[in-house]
């Protein structure tokens, strides 16, 4: 009557951990990972969800971040392990 199909289930597991990555403008020394130069570069944690991992670049951005200037940008959370990458 309305055309109303199922819902196609889908076959791939859903991903158990996601990286950050970010965009760095400047060098950037940061304390455990040592100096980040210009360019794409993947987060050393990982987590659980991607709501969970844009929530922490979020609050890692606000903290790098001065107002008006921008050090930093944040790419996007990508799985880990199935070859997507950032860049």
């Amino acid at each position: 009557m309305l055309g109303v199909r199922e819902k196609p289930e889908t076959r791939t597991p859903p991903a158990k951990a996601w990286r950050n990555y970010y965009r760095i403008y400047t060098v950037l020394y940061l304390r455990p990972e040592g100096p980040w130069f210009p360019g794409v570069h993947a987060g050393p944690s990982l987590f659980a969800s991607k709501d969970i991992a844009e929530t922490h670049a979020r609050g890692f951005l606000a903290e790098l971040n001065p107002p008006g200037r921008w050090f930093a940008d944040h790419v996007g959370a990508f799985p880990e392990g199935d070859g997507e990458r950032a860049n």
